[in-house]
């Protein structure tokens, strides 16, 4: 007897360990899924202020251009890319901003979202150098990767997100 219920318990276990159990496998409850939309939201909301308004002064000669945020605007955009597991979407968050096409087209979200971070770094390297001219056209090169997901102003939806 007690042989069939350790056979059965490792069967179990054996079953259990097979299956993918991450997190991001994984579909998040309703609650779960209104904290981390919230999550992202506030995230994105933080990026203009605390980063990327300070480089766009300083592409526009305004500032000290040594003392933008790059490392840390691009730690944020890494964060932001996990803030998006299956079930988070709206079917979960129904405010969320966030389009079905992140999880659908998943491989070109992240593209897009590394594409920010690549030129993000790029324009911190044209800040630390104080190259002006470097400076302006990074910063052309960010604000089109931001558009890669968003399109234009903050009521705009674009590829990724859902109009205001």
């Amino acid at each position: 007897m007690i042989r069939i219920v350790s056979a059965c318990a490792l069967v179990g276990i054996v079953l259990l360990a097979a299956q993918d159990v991450s997190p991001l496998a994984q579909t998040v409850p309703a609650q779960g899924a209104k904290e981390i939309a919230k999550q992202r939201e506030d995230l994105m909301k933080g990026l203009w202020p605390d980063y990327y308004r300070d480089m766009a002064q300083a592409a526009k000669g305004g500032g000290d251009p040594k003392t933008v945020k790059t490392a840390e605007a691009i730690a944020q955009l890494k964060k932001f890319a996990t803030l998006f597991p299956p079930g988070s979407g709206r079917e979960g968050a129904p405010e969320s901003r966030a389009k079905p096409e992140i999880w659908t087209q998943r491989a070109e979200f992240d593209a897009a979202n590394e594409a920010l971070a690549k030129e993000t770094a790029a324009f911190g390297e044209a800040a630390k150098a104080g190259n002006a001219d470097a400076m302006k056209a990074s910063w052309a090169k960010v604000a089109e990767a931001c558009g890669g997901c968003h399109g234009g102003p903050s009521k705009s939806g674009g590829k990724f997100r859902f109009e205001e």
